[in-house]
Formats: C-alpha cells, structure tokens, sequence
C-alpha cells in the first residue's frame, strides 16, 4: 500500500491521533498528576509520516464455535433442527464385560461420580485408545462437571501429557506437562496421587507430572472420566487413601440415563418418541407416536416478541389429523398453526404463527393431533426481524456494524480444516451437517457461503475464505465423521470453491451458485490454505501450498479475477516454522499467517514481546525471496473477557500501527460466542437468546478503529514505559491521541506538536473501570465503557491524565 504524503494540506482543519499504552508512573510519586507536571513529555512531528498503515489491521475473523452461527447470527431459531444431535456433550457411553466404553468421536466428553467429601486419595485405573485424534483425559478433585482437574494424555493431537484445571467452565493448564503420545489399542497403567495440594501422576509406572496448586486448590472432590475426539476404554478403576487401608470406590460407575435422545428438545406426554436412522437430508429424524393421548415435543428459551413467526415442518407418516405447533410463555398460548395430514413420503407443511405476546423464556411445542403415528425433520422458524435482514439475527448483526470490519475471515480457524462448502450451499432442506462436533455443536451449515457474503455485504466487509487442503483429519481434535472420496480430491473442490465465488454464469459453479440466487460474482480476493497445520508438521504443509498456490492463481487467471493467497504460519513465536515456510514457499504467498493468544496477566509485557516476534519475522521477509510479502495475525486475543482483554488489545494495536510497514491484516478471535459455552471466554460479541453485551476487547477496538487515520507519524521523547503511537489522515487534517495506562496508578502526559499547527479544540474518551476485573455482562453491558475525559490546550501543547488501567483516545482540532 502506498499513499502520497503532503505536510501542507489543510492545516488549519488540523486533527491529530496519538496512541499511548502501557505508562510507567514516573519515580515514586502517586496519586493523581498535578496539571503542570507531566511525567511523558513527548514531540509529535506532524509533517513526515514515516510509513501507511492498513485498515485491514483491524479485521475480524468469523469462526463457527459456540453457535456464533448456527444458534446466533444466523437467525435461525431452532436448534438441532434436523435431530441429527444427541446426547453430544454426554458422548456415547455404555459398559461391555467390565469395562466403560465412551465411543463417539466427539470433543470435551466427560462424566464425574464418586463422593465430592473425598479428600487426600489415589485414584488407579487402566485405560486404552480405541481409535480418534488424541488419548484420553481422567478427572480428579471433580467439584461437579464444570469444575475439577484433568490429567490429558496424549491431548493437543496426540503430543503431550497436561494437567488441565476447570473452574466453572473456564479451563487452564497447568504445570510444563511434557511430551507424549497415546498408542492405539494399549492398555495403559494411570495412577494419580492427591494430598493436599500436591498432585503426582504416573503413566505406565512412571511418574509423567508433579506440581502444586497454590492458587485455590480443590481440596476435595469426585472422580471422572473423559475423551477428546477419541474412542477409548477404561477398567479396573479404583480410590484409596493414600496409604491403601481404606478403599473409597471400586467397580464401575453408574452412568447417566440416556431417556429421549435428540439434544435441545425434551418429550412430553405418554406416547412414544424416538430418533429413527430415516432423515430428509441427514441420517435422523424423530418419530412419534400416539394412540390418541396428548403428546409430542418441545424447546425451551425461545425470545418471542409481537410479530410473525415462520417456518415449516418437513414430515412424512400416518397421522389423519396431524399436528398442531403452539408457541407458548409457561402454558399460555402466544400463537398456533395446525399442520394437516402428512404424507407418505417426506414433504414439507409451511406454517405462519402471529405472536401475540413476549416473553424472554417462551417455548416451541409440537403436539399429535389424535392418534397415529408421524416422522418428523428439518423443523425451522423465523421471526419477521431476521426474515427482513435477509436471515441475520438483528440485534447480533448491529453488534457487528458496531465494529465496522473491514475483512471478515471464515470459517476458520478449525472449523475450516475438515469443512466441507458444497454441503452448505443451495436450499436449506437439503445441506448435510458438519462432518464434526466441535466447539459443543455439530453445525448444521445453515449458514454457509452465500450468507456469509451477505454478512459482508450488509457489513460493508471484505471476504476472506480458509480452505480445506485435505491435509487435517481432525479439526481440533475432533476427528471427521466423513471427508472427500481421497486426497487428491481437495484440490479441484477447492478450484471450484473459487469458481463459485468468482465465476460469471458461463462457469458451472457460476451457474450453481445463479441457481442459487445470487447471480453476480462474488469476486473474493483473499485465500487462505487451511489453518493450524502445525499437527501435520512443516514438510506436509509446504507441499500442500506448492500444490495450491501455482493452481489457484492459474484458476483466478482464467476467471479474470485477482487473488491473494495467505499461507499458515506458526503459532505465537514459533519462528522455525516461520523461516522453513518462507524459505520452501515465499514466491507463492502474499501473506504468511500467523497466531497467537497471550495469558491475560500478560496484559501489558504480553505485548512487547509479540511485537518482537512481528519485528523479527518482518526482517526475515525482507530478505526473502518475496521481500514484498505481508504479515496477517489471523487469530489473536488475551483469553479472558475482563478490563485486562481490553488493556491487551489496545496495546496490541498499537503495536500493529507502529509495524504497518509489514504487517498489513488482522483478525482477533472469538468475534461471537453464545453464553452457554464451555470455554473459550475471550469473545468480543457475548450473547444468549434474549441479547448480547459487547467485552472490553470490543469496547476498546471499537474506540480505536472508530478514531482510524492512515498515515504513522514519529514521535520523539521518553516514553517511560509507555507504548505511544501517533496517526493522522490522508489530507493532513486529522490527528487523534490514543492511550492506555496500564499500570495501578495514573499518570499524566504532554505532547507538543511539532510543524506549525496550533490545535484549536479538543475532546477525550477513556475507558477507565477502575478494576482489572471489570466486566460487562447481559445485566450490565455498560459497566465497561467510554466516557468522556479532559484535554488542556496550550499553543502547540496538549496535556491530559490517564487514571490507573485505563485506554483513552484525545482528538484534537
């Protein structure tokens, strides 16, 4: 990118941006700074822009976790529409001649049982990989299903033995842990010792970990099984004291009953309901059957408002009167539509229900008319809101207007190594699920390529799609329940993706994606070779991008459309990927792609150190064979959704503007995430289905990208600590000054202005909560927030205070 710098251009509409982060209070003095005494004293020369910036770098990146789509964005209502889930977060469990057997291919499966009271023990048992990803994890200390502690054998693809710790969902390792991996079809010895907060583990007789737990240990607690995106089996499973005399537990456990099994809905009434192997466009569907008593299903945690709901019922059966779907507050009746005999074979009953009330806890209830019997699929709905967007949840696609992005990655991450396009595309009734359960879903793909490029176009975002190459069996470690006829295959169906996007009506994939309502191209630019595929190591994945790249600019060729292709780089510092990737591949890439997620107690050191990592890597480049190659952090955040996120990002940016040069994209990760996940609480757009609140990562952003300006502008002084960047627009008429301080007091800086301009007014936001733990929630989503703070103007000078933890941005006309 570059831009024509003129330092005589409308000066006297002069406003300039300045981004401070991290302040070191200057020599022991506390408390507030008096207005005359500036610790930072800073020169901003106004005149020679050293370099542009993107505004690229603040991108986002769309991933399908946590039913940030199917079950957020997308305005679809129902979840497990087609019935294809059950009992997913439960797995398969079953006992077979002594054993416990967990074999569904799913991730983040365990069950505790035992005696909470259980205080210092040894827990022993065998346990053997049957098949899948990874190995197995075994829970002790268990308080419930959402807080205990894990060893995981063989986790992170089969690479390395941990200690995990849970605590009311939110996970974290502990301890270096080592390498490992878990053999298929072993028995393996596991023994784990507990006392006080001391806990030692052994593998096969030798002992893998120890460590201590000095920050609120669980003391006491239950046991547990668990698999990772593996088939496994466990026997023999025993607790003792420590010294052997006592023994808690021997056998086996009792297992959770399964009932009826199709996840989000629930049966009612005295006949019958099961999942049947006869789907419309999946494996499943749910048939019922009465004998003229009243029943059916239902799903709760509906948001009904006073408007139109729509949908239809795909059925098929014997059931002369047919069905009768309400939608209910408690057992009062918001609305109803009856639904007429089905047919024989699979049909679909549209339905329209006027809604008379709200209610934030409303339910969908479908009930058999009479007696027979009807088999029931792709049961989907939508309210007038979501239906006059094009499909998009409205107060969602708001929340992602709010940040403006100007790119939007999708649709991972993971998510995007075992993806399969063709499945989501074309009419809904006919998409298969996901070939995974990942992230706590097995989506659907209601939400696939033509409605995330209307989320780009009703956002005003540049596309940017991850392709699968084929190379990752699992995505996450959740293995793939189906993948494409053989390797070789994920070529041309990655040609044909790009030929759907971007080929007029004379292509076949032009004409498909016509047929499916949307005529002209899409003309994506940016293509990323899948994501993450570090577990296939570097020599893998080189030949895959030589592979790629030369064929896909050959196919942009012949469509008449120019491409970019974004190669995976390493994770967090990991530069001996970086350099074998540049050295085998730089001819072929126009970005390399990296990622990295920062503890949160790294708010402020975390980002010095990372822009080394973008410093060293930007050299690296600029003595390759492709000097003119550009950095992309395509997934970066601090993992939490407290005030420190929000420090981190701002300290981050910064340091992407202060290294514009090269780095030219990015895009943090979580954008969305439903509220009822597991883990992963770092996402910018929190939500549940009655609203959302934005994290503090999404306030800060916000700030920053909403005070934009293109041109880097050098700043003189000492900063004493401080991460300061300067900015102003193309027209040399706009400056702003951003700031964070994170530091436990406040401070107070000056900046004068160096090339003749005198600031005329000025205005300041801060973000200043007042505590590193602040958060927003649905209850208060303005706890963390922009408020408006105080500039003094002194000729050339401009002077204002940063309380203690706090982000600011000052503009200056």
């Amino acid at each position: 990118m570059s831009t024509r710098f003129n330092p005589n251009q409308n000066r006297r509409r002069f406003l300039a941006v300045l981004m401070l982060t991290g302040c070191f209070a200057l020599g022991s003095v506390a408390g507030v700074a008096q207005p005359g005494d500036a610790r930072v004293r800073l020169t901003v020369d106004t005149d020679h822009p050293s370099h542009a910036i993107s505004p690229r770098v603040y991108g986002h990146f769309l991933e399908h976790i946590y039913h940030s789509a199917n079950g957020g964005l997308w305005g679809e209502l129902v979840w497990n529409r087609s019935f294809e889930l059950s009992r997913s977060g439960m797995g398969d469990w079953s006992v077979e001649n002594g054993e416990v057997i967990q074999s569904a291919l799913i991730t983040d499966v365990n069950v505790v049982f035992g005696d909470r009271s259980w205080k210092d023990y040894e827990l022993t048992l065998q346990a053997r990989k049957e098949g899948g990803a990874e190995g197995f994890l075994v829970l002790f200390r268990a308080q419930d299903d959402d807080s205990f502690y894990w060893l995981n054998l063989g986790g992170w693809n089969n690479t390395r033995h941990a200690i995990e710790k849970e605590s009311n969902g939110r996970r974290r390792g502990m301890g270096r842990g080592r390498e490992g991996r878990i053999e298929t079809g072993c028995w393996n010895d596991i023994r784990i010792r507990c006392e006080g907060n001391h806990i030692q583990c052994w593998l096969g007789g030798e002992q893998i970990i120890e460590l201590r737990d000095e920050d609120s240990p669980y003391l006491t607690g239950m046991i547990g099984l668990g698999t990772w995106g593996t088939h496994a089996r466990y026997r023999q499973i025993k607790v003792t004291s420590l010294d052997g005399a006592k023994e808690f537990f021997s056998g086996l456990p009792k297992l959770p009953a399964r009932g009826f099994a199709a996840d989000f809905w629930a049966h009612f009434g005295s006949g019958r309901a099961e999942r049947v192997k006869d789907g419309l466009n999946n494996d499943y569907s749910v048939q019922l059957t009465s004998d003229g008593s009243a029943t059916g299903i239902q799903q709760d945690k509906f948001r009904f408002i006073p408007q139109r709901y729509e949908g239809s019922v795909w059925m098929k059966g014997l059931l002369p009167a047919g069905v009768k779907l309400e939608l209910l507050d408690g057992e009062t009746v918001l609305g109803s539509a009856v639904l007429g005999r089905p047919a024989t074979d699979w049909a679909e009953y549209p339905f329209q229900i006027n809604c008379s009330g709200d209610t934030p806890y409303g339910s969908l209830r479908i009930t058999l008319l009479g007696a027979g019997s009807v088999k029931l699929d792709h049961v989907n709905m939508m309210g007038q809101d979501a239906l006059a967007t094009g499909g998009l949840r409205p107060d969602l696609l708001e929340a992602v207007r709010g940040l403006r992005p100007p790119i939007i990655r999708w649709p991972g991450g993971c998510f995007a190594s075992v993806y399969l396009w063709k499945d989501a595309v074309g009419p809904q009734q006919k998409r298969r699920i996901y070939p995974a359960y990942m992230w706590e879903d097995q989506d659907i793909n209601s939400f696939g390529t033509d409605e995330y490029m209307l989320l780009c176009q009703k956002t005003g975002a540049e596309p940017l799609l991850v392709i699968n190459t084929g190379l990752l069996r699992a995505g996450c470690g959740a293995p793939a329940q189906f993948r494409l006829a053989s390797d070789g295959v994920y070529l041309p169906y990655a040609l044909e993706w790009m030929e759907y996007c971007n080929g007029d009506t004379s292509t076949p994939m032009g004409a498909r994606r016509a047929a499916n309502g949307h005529r002209e191209p899409y003309n994506v630019v940016y293509w990323e070779l899948d994501n993450e595929t570090w577990g296939a190591g570097i020599e893998a994945y080189i030949a895959k991008v030589k592979a790629f790249a030369p064929a896909m600019r050959a196919k942009a060729r012949n469509l008449g459309a120019p491409i970019k292709i974004i190669a995976c780089g390493g994770s967090s510092f990991d530069m001996r990927w970086n350099r074998s990737l540049i050295d085998a591949c730089a001819p072929l890439m126009d970005y390399i792609s990296i990622h990295h997620y920062e503890n949160p107690d790294n708010f402020d050191s975390g980002v010095g150190r990372y822009e080394g990592l973008l410093i060293e890597l930007a050299d690296y480049i600029s003595r390759s064979a492709n000097p003119a190659m550009e950095i992309y952090n395509s997934e970066w955040n601090a993992q939490s959704t407290d005030w420190r996120t929000g420090l981190y990002a701002a300290g981050l940016l910064n340091a992407y503007e202060r290294q514009g040069r090269r780095f030219t994209l990015g895009g943090p990760a979580l954008f969305l995430r439903h509220t009822s996940a597991g883990a992963w609480d770092n996402a910018f757009i929190n939500f549940d289905h009655t609203g959302w609140f934005p994290a503090p990562n999404y306030v800060v952003m916000k700030l920053w990208w909403d005070n934009f300006a293109p041109e880097f502008l050098p700043v003189a002084g000492d900063v004493q600590g401080c991460n300061i960047v300067a900015t102003r627009s193309e027209d040399g008429g706009t400056v702003v000054i951003k700031a964070v301080n994170p530091k436990d007091r406040s401070t107070s800086v000056a900046v004068d202005f160096r090339g003749g301009v005198i600031p005329k007014t000025a205005s300041m936001h801060v973000v200043a909560p007042g505590s590193l733990r602040a958060r927003n929630t649905l209850a208060e989503p303005g706890a963390v927030r922009a408020e408006p703070g105080v500039v003094r103007l002194n000729g050339t000078r401009a002077r204002f205070d940063l309380p203690a933890y706090a982000a600011a941005v000052i503009r200056l006309n």
